[in-house]
């Protein structure tokens, strides 16, 4: 960070501790000297973060190679709650505060942000370990606009869906549901359950009108109270049954399943039925079939990271007390203290949903930093 004026020193120098992906498979660790805060920011000491597909892709290089050669070395995560060390200036939030970090920061100066169209569009944003570092660190200074502080006593593990639940409140309002359609979500992941159940608690979709596809019987089991479930290897029949006659279909896989699952949805969706996807790509293009998009005249919408009041909007609603019930089982029993470099790679390689154990074992994995 660099800094000149005097007014922007630090109380006392922080080092903090880094774990950048140096390399596929690779976690490093660097130090880092804090001891100037600018105007308007908050020095943060990172608590907990959730690990994201998106994470997971960057960390076994599914990545195009241009964005590794030019983002490598870089801190990953981007899910995270941290406690308030410092301020500076106008801020919102003071020392001892526990936060959610909105990891988004728009250029302000693109077409998209000019147009107004929203700072998730942005084309040249500084987004957490995609275009900066992430928050795999022990302390790091951040814009005091960006981060929420949680209510006292709120459990921070439920805190760090705040930016899952956020990117899935966007892919809703894309969708421009109406309230009666039928819907499908296809993944049986962390993204694919806050989905199902933000659209059941909050949107009213019924059970019979919310069908869930996935693979993984384990994941699968926690929908079954507010969803109809498939499972693509063993229940040929019942997704069978759906073709042609769903109004809306979520894709919430992505990587290299992207093929299929999109193939998928499109097969799915009755003629003018609308696609949204979440999912991110790995390094390959994805081959998609136009002539089922055009015969059928489909809708086929992006969904991408969210807005701050979608982020403000999905921490108010982890505050229902019923939600939170829900939200609980999307939290693996499993989770990492992050000491040093191998616990992180250890994490990234447990998170991995196609080779990991979590690949069998529903729920977002969490690690701790500044945890002795």
């Amino acid at each position: 960070m660099v800094a000149n004026s005097a007014d922007m020193i630090s109380s006392k120098e922080h080092i903090a501790r880094e774990f950048p992906l140096v390399k596929p498979y690779e976690i490093g660790e660097r130090r880092r000297l804090i001891d100037k805060i600018p105007e308007n920011y908050v020095l943060l000491k990172m608590i907990v973060a959730g690990i994201c597909g998106s994470d997971v892709l960057y960390f076994k290089g599914y990545k195009e190679k241009w964005k590794l050669e030019k983002r490598l070395p870089i801190c990953l995560l981007h899910e995270g709650v941290a406690e308030v060390v410092e301020t500076k200036g106008e801020t919102s939030v003071k020392p001892g505060d526990k936060v959610v970090i909105m990891p988004l920061t728009a250029c302000g100066e693109c077409i998209a942000c000019k147009m107004k169209l929203g700072e998730n569009l942005c084309l040249n944003p500084k987004f957490l370990a995609s275009t900066c570092d992430g928050l795999a660190r022990t302390l790091l200074i951040y814009p005091a606009s960006k981060v929420i502080p949680i209510p006292e006593k709120f459990d921070l593990r439920i805190a760090v869906l705040t930016e899952p639940l956020s990117a899935v409140l966007n892919a809703i309002e894309v969708s421009n549901l109406s309230g009666n359609e039928k819907i499908a979500i296809i993944g049986d992941g962390t993204i694919g359950y806050l989905l199902a159940s933000t659209l059941s608690r909050f949107f009213k979709v019924q059970r019979e009108d919310l069908h869930v596809i996935g693979v993984v019987e384990e994941k699968l089991s926690i929908f079954e109270d507010i969803a109809e479930v498939i499972n693509v290897h063993k229940e040929h029949e019942k997704l069978r049954e759906l073709k042609n006659r769903l109004d809306i279909v979520f894709e919430a896989v992505g990587g290299k399943a992207h093929e299929k699952t999109i193939d998928q949805a499109l097969d799915l969706l009755r003629p003018a039925g609308k696609l949204v996807i979440l999912g991110i790509p790995g390094e390959e293009k994805t081959p998609i079939r136009v002539q089922k998009i055009v015969s059928k005249s489909l809708i086929v919408k992006g969904s991408f990271w969210s807005r701050m009041d979608h982020f403000k909007k999905a921490l108010n609603l982890l505050k229902d007390k019923e939600f939170q019930k829900m939200m609980k089982r999307t939290i693996s029993g499993k989770s990492f203290k992050i000491r040093e470099p191998h616990d992180l790679e250890n994490a990234l390689r447990y998170a991995d949903s196609e080779a990991g154990a979590a690949s069998s074992f529903p729920g977002r994995i969490l690690v701790y930093l500044n945890e002795a």
